[in-house]
């Protein structure tokens, strides 16, 4: 949206300042275009709001929603945005409650005192409301009615907000206790933003947690991702320069994805130094994509399906089964296909060991009569038995030439190298989103999981890349899929770009 700034030239005239009036209580993107300023911190001085692509994009998404979790690239402007459309809510909507939390109360108050009422005070006076009642560090009040108030992340909770903003959210000491408390008092009809870059060093943080579950759909929230290059002037050299100090001061990659991430993958990724399996490695074989249920595909719950099985091909389900109760681990499946590696369906949830034995032979028999590759731990033994009474599905051998992958510490150590090589050597695609945050946070020391994460959505790839490899090893198979093709080699990378839309995929 290309609109002209009226910061030089505000009307003067009773009713062209009636007819700017309407345009602003009509589109905050138009108000802040048009008359907001905002703080150059490099130049110390005070200049009209330029409003990036961007940052309309984002705002009229936010503005459709009372729930918005945005996970954003450093110095993107997206605090002043939100200020910006807090305070066109204070002068348009009146009797506006906003709430603004940071860190600390000094940061707070910082956003109030002179962000938000720094914007206010260059507004053209016609703009201005008729009084302002209360001006001071935590609290703002306009003779409208409408109030702004400052808080640290441990207060406010007194309060019902229209809008709360909750700044560098994922840097919160507590943010659990800050939603108990705060989140109740925009429950009533208000609306909330989580805004935040990502803290590398809280993988498991609950704005982590509450942008995936965001991502699969599994709230009400509204993820927002913002890359690096949202910002105008920002090159592809610049970025390389970027790439470039990082791993000459630090050996690694790590802040670079943490400030100025490409994808929401790299942000959310943990840091790869301790980690089994490169998340530069998994991102080079992500393309994201949603996934769907095609009609004649199996109806079960959790299901996923990114590829509809096609004749002539081979497929390998990997199997993690759990207890299947509400307080266990999720049991997951992941179905990959033989020749390519790409993953074309997953499920996971609580499902007991028969129901995932059951929902594995139809599956496999789905997928034209797939391979199934199952760990064998202690409610493995039970998918076992259930299908070998009753599936005609071939359970593949694992490592010790015994059916099923052997849950043990040579097993997992076997099964990951070979993950690991797929990786690095692209020689799978990978779709799901929950699948990768799981990959990327499988520990090299444990190969598991950090306390309290997950891993039984990357178990499941892990295995049946290991059913790949079983399949592989028969000779009819092989032929069967495409003539000389080494599984664990590189496969045709001039195809890549292609097959996946680029560098990082259809996203």
């Amino acid at each position: 949206m290309q609109i002209r700034p009226r910061h030089h030239d505000p009307p003067t005239g009773a009713e062209e300042q009636a007819s700017e009036w309407a345009l602003c209580a009509e589109s905050p993107i138009y108000f802040i275009a048009a008359y907001c300023w905002v703080f150059n911190a490099t130049d110390e001085a005070w200049i009209p709001f330029d409003l990036w692509p961007a940052q309309a994009w984002a705002l009229t998404r936010l503005m459709a929603r009372k729930l918005v979790v945005i996970l954003k690239a450093r110095q993107l402007g997206f605090t002043w945005l939100i200020l910006g459309y807090a305070l066109w809510q204070m002068l348009f909507r009146p009797a506006a409650t906003i709430g603004i939390f940071s860190r600390t109360e000094t940061d707070a108050g910082d956003l109030l005192a002179f962000r938000l009422k720094g914007m206010y005070d260059r507004l053209p006076a016609f703009m201005h409301c008729r009084a302002v009642l209360a001006d001071n560090m935590s609290r703002w009040a306009l003779s409208n009615g409408s109030v702004a108030m400052a808080f640290p992340t441990t207060g406010g909770r007194q309060y019902t907000f229209s809008f709360l903003l909750a700044d560098e959210a994922d840097f919160q000491e507590d943010l659990p206790a800050f939603m108990r408390a705060v989140k109740p008092t925009v429950d009533a009809g208000g609306a909330m933003v989580l805004l935040s870059t990502a803290d590398k060093g809280n993988p498991g943080s609950l704005y982590k947690q509450i942008y995936r579950a965001a991502k699969r759909k599994a709230n009400t929230w509204l993820p927002l991702f913002l890359p690096w290059y949202a910002r105008p002037g920002r090159t592809a050299t610049w970025y390389a320069d970027q790439q470039r100090d990082e791993l000459a001061n630090k050996g690694s990659l790590d802040d670079l994805y943490q400030e100025y991430p490409a994808t929401d993958t790299e942000a959310l990724a943990p840091r790869s130094l301790d980690k089994r399996i490169l998340s530069t490695w998994i991102e080079a074989c992500y393309v994201e994509e949603e996934g769907d249920l095609p009609d004649d595909s199996p109806s079960l719950p959790g299901l996923v399906v990114y590829r509809a099985p096609q004749l002539g091909r081979l497929y390998a389900v990997g199997v993690d089964p759990a207890e299947g109760n509400p307080t266990s681990d999720d049991s997951a499946l992941t179905v990959l296909d033989v020749l390519t590696g790409e993953e074309v369906a997953v499920m996971a949830g609580k499902y007991q060991p028969s129901e995932i034995a059951a929902y594995a032979d139809q599956i496999g028999r789905y997928y034209g009569g797939a391979g199934l590759m199952i760990e064998r731990n202690n409610h493995g033994h039970a998918v076992l038995l259930w299908l070998e009474q009753n599936s005609r599905l071939r359970r593949l051998d694992g490592h010790d030439e015994k059916s099923g992958w052997l849950s043990s510490k040579l097993g997992k150590t076997l099964l990951y190298n070979e993950l690991a090589d797929c990786f690095r050597d692209r020689n799978t695609t990978l779709h799901s989103f929950d699948t990768y945050t799981q990959l990327a946070s499988i520990e090299g020391a444990t190969l598991r999981a950090p306390t309290g994460e997950h891993d039984d959505r990357a178990d499941s790839y892990a295995l049946a890349h290991a059913g790949r490899a079983a399949m592989m090893k028969d000779t009819a198979n092989f032929k069967a899929v495409a003539g000389a093709v080494n599984l664990f080699g590189n496969r045709n990378r001039a195809s890549k770009t292609t097959e996946r839309g680029g560098r990082h995929g259809r996203r």
